[in-house]
């Protein structure tokens, strides 16, 4: 069983869908009435296997992860939730009302409908899916699907709609985003793990500095020692103070505490007795046998945590356990082989290492199926660690071997965690206007992301749409066209990587027409020392060859920017052979049968909201405007003139996209349709060569850089001559800042050679 679709009115940033009301085509469904008066619910889709929420602040999105839970579970109901501008909010006695949650639930097994029927005699025999609406914690309604096409409705009110589902529906589980992996572990959570006042490592330094303070006046005389206590106010008052700011509260540092217990007994899968021995060791002193068993947990840290398969960052990564003081300090120990307490990284590390723990940690329910909520987990994480982030992600809903999926659905606030490859998994909400309240923005995608972009504001919006490697096209049709057609042909399966265009890994980067890409080019290469890779698609039109020719030319300016070679023109992929037409953009690959669909596709649309009819074209209207000179976009915008109408590229795109993404269409329109995205794997292939190239030409020059930067620094330092053993620190500081690339490893094994061989002279002034 899962959920397909979320349903709330009247529940905190949720009034109604006004929008919907307000259609001159929408009809009341039955559970969208109360009494007479017809309140419709506002629905948020939801993914099979992960739903990313966005919207800017106070759209509600941490809204719909709670409406979620509650609406599942029937718990924790509150009149506070109730929508404050919604008609029904009152304090009237006896006129109590509830905000209204629902869920629509699909792939229900008939083992799950057996157990549904149990709770519910008059459910239907059989069924795949059904709706169920909470209206408050006492009363729900389900309504069911009847071959007649009219819904079948159940209600269930007191504790029979408060138990329903309990061994049947989803279980909720959540990673919690606000807990940390804490710096250390006191030797009294080692011993025992008991409750009690807890104290971090800062309170406990704290308290042992009024300890000292009361030691040095204490007395067993009494009367003196009550006399002198006045006087320690001045030193001990600046001390409880910020014992009583410590940030950590006990709540927080028992979930802190209890997740690192998780990670030595449950995912190292040490031995409970040995830490509470290790424990009892470190507060007698027993220095030998607390170092045995440290170093026999680092093993079984660096056994069973496969942490570097997640954490791309640093491959070489290692959690290490220290013993100091009455704490067992984790540790981390990076590339350089270098040792760091928690406080000496950035809060992203520790954060992302409780996301893993609990992830890996996580125990399924071994009857129902699960739904894992997460609300913002990128506050203190960085945009690569939001990345690593999606994998764990996808280690829940797509699992290995045998294991039950788990629906994944969360909140974020950056555009990182999303996954562009997968634009359809993503859901906009926006806050309306005065009482409308919070709104689902519909085909979120299809707009160039454009809903996306307003979401996380204009900086951060456009942070989205710089990456890795960037793949400048001349407008958003094209961004539209290519970002589309990549979904497409994933969608119908069986594409390699290499005809296909990862757009978690390739943007694409609208510039407004041919004569902007330079301008694009220089904001892009232009201002950074270390500068993205940037690939060029270009039309074969005049302005494209004339943009081409501009970046093209022997200009040191130019060069400097960006490598010839990576300026591509569309015609030079010569993916038709011996065209009877123009062949100078995208549009161009299009079938005519194909291009006249989604023209008509394109007319339909935009007469909803124009007066007049709409226009129908066929193919014999356009093809005889096709010659060499003149493609498909232009035949087609002739053809509409001819009718006193328009076609818009972008509306094209779209349109021409919606084609692709269907199913199956009739017989003749999909033969053109694998026409069509098979010439478009083949343009997705050169352009894949292209970024690959462009790519690993970046990394290069990156391994270049540093290496000189290391040379130049070590000839200012050592000018005349310097030790063999000064040349090693050298080598490893540049072992240091190299990455994983081929080009680097030809470095080090240069580095190595050298020092393999203590005869082997190494110069390092170019050209000797």
């Amino acid at each position: 069983m899962k959920i397909n679709k979320v349903y709330a009115r009247f529940y905190k940033s949720f009034n109604y869908d006004h929008h919907r009301k307000a259609h001159r085509d929408a009809e009341p469904r039955p559970w969208e009435m109360i009494g007479e008066s017809w309140y419709p619910y506002i629905e948020v889709p939801i993914d099979a296997r992960i739903t990313t929420i966005v919207g800017a602040n106070e759209s509600g999105k941490s809204h719909l992860l709670g409406a979620i839970s509650k609406a599942i579970s029937g718990e924790d109901f509150k009149h506070q939730d109730l929508c404050r501008y919604c008609d029904f909010f009152n304090v009237e006695r006896g006129n109590d009302f509830w905000p209204h949650l629902g869920i629509a639930w699909s792939d229900v097994t008939e083992d799950e409908v057996g157990k549904i029927r149990s709770e519910v005699a008059g459910a239907p025999e059989s069924f795949q899916s059904f709706l169920m609406f909470r209206q408050g914690p006492d009363k729900l309604e389900l309504y069911f699907w009847t071959s007649t096409g009219i819904f079948h409705r159940e209600e269930l009110l007191g504790a029979a709609a408060r138990d329903f589902g309990k061994s049947v529906l989803p279980r909720v589980f959540t990673i919690q985003s606000n807990v940390a992996l804490p710096g250390a572990l006191p030797t009294s959570e080692l011993i025992s793990g008991q409750s009690g006042v807890l104290r971090d490592r800062q309170n406990r330094r704290l308290s042992l500095q009024v300890a000292d303070i009361l030691r040095g006046i204490y007395s067993t005389d009494q009367t003196r020692f009550a006399k002198d206590l006045p006087g320690l106010a001045p030193k001990l008052s600046p001390i409880i103070s910020e014992m009583d700011e410590s940030p950590a509260t006990q709540g927080e540092l028992r979930k802190s505490y209890t997740l690192a217990r998780k990670l030595l007994l449950h995912l190292a899968n040490v031995e409970p007795e040995r830490l509470v021995e290790l424990g009892q060791f470190i507060d007698a002193g027993e220095n030998g046998h607390v170092t045995a068993l440290v170093d026999s947990i680092n093993q079984q840290l660096e056994k069973r945590l496969n942490f570097p398969k997640y954490w791309v960052q640093d491959r070489d990564f290692q959690l290490r356990v220290t013993a100091l003081e009455s704490d067992l300090v984790f540790t981390i120990r990076d590339r350089t082989g270098t040792q760091y307490t928690f406080d000496e990284r950035s809060a992203g590390l520790k954060y992302f290492l409780s996301y893993f723990i609990q992830s890996q940690t996580h125990e399924p329910d071994p009857d129902r199926p699960e739904i894992l909520l997460m609300d913002e987990p990128d506050a203190y994480l960085s945009a690569e660690a939001q990345q690593d982030l999606l994998k764990i992600f996808r280690g829940f809903a797509e699992p290995d071997g045998d294991a039950r999926p788990v629906q994944v659905v969360y909140v974020t606030h950056s555009p990182f965690l999303l996954d562009k490859n997968r634009a359809e998994r993503i859901r906009v909400l926006q806050k309306g206007k005065g009482s409308d309240g919070t709104r689902v923005i519909k085909d979120a995608s299809q707009n160039h992301y454009e809903p996306l972009r307003s979401a996380f504001g204009s900086y951060v919006g456009e942070t989205a749409f710089i990456g890795a490697c960037n793949l400048l096209v001349e407008g958003t049709a094209d961004q539209v066209l290519l970002a589309g057609l990549s979904r497409a042909i994933q969608r119908r399966g069986a594409a390699s990587e290499s005809e296909l265009l990862d757009l978690n890994r390739t943007v694409l980067v609208p510039c407004g027409s041919a004569s902007h890409v330079p301008y694009m080019l220089y904001l892009i290469r232009g201002r950074d020392s270390d500068a993205p890779a940037v690939i060029i698609l270009l039309d074969s039109d005049k302005s494209g060859n004339e943009a081409a020719e501009k970046l093209r030319r022997n200009d040191k300016k130019v060069r400097r920017l960006l490598n010839p070679e990576y300026v591509m023109q569309f015609a030079d992929f010569g993916i038709v052979q011996d065209p009877s037409y123009a062949m100078t953009e995208p549009e161009d690959l299009l079938p005519i049968e194909l291009a006249v669909a989604a023209a008509n596709i394109y007319f339909r649309e935009v007469a909803e909201f124009r007066e007049g009819g709409t226009i129908t074209l066929t193919p014999a209207e356009v093809v005889p405007h096709l010659n060499k000179q003149v493609g498909i976009y232009d035949a087609l915008k002739v053809a509409a003139e001819s009718h006193a109408s328009h076609i818009d590229k972008i509306g094209l795109a779209r349109a021409i996209v919606a084609l692709c993404e269907t199913s199956k269409a009739d017989q003749a329109l999909e033969a053109s349709i694998v026409v069509f995205l098979d010439r478009m794997k083949a343009l997705f292939k050169g352009l894949n060569r292209k970024r690959r190239a462009a790519e690993e030409e970046r990394l290069r020059h990156r391994v270049k850089a540093l290496v000189e930067q290391q040379r130049k620094i070590f000839l200012q330092d050592h000018p005349e001559s310097a030790t063999r053993e000064q040349g090693l620190f050298l080598f490893e500081r540049i072992g240091d800042g190299l990455d994983q690339s081929l080009d680097a490893k030809g470095i080090r094994d240069q580095m190595l050679a050298c020092f393999g061989n203590s005869r082997t002279p190494f110069s390092l002034n170019p050209g000797q």
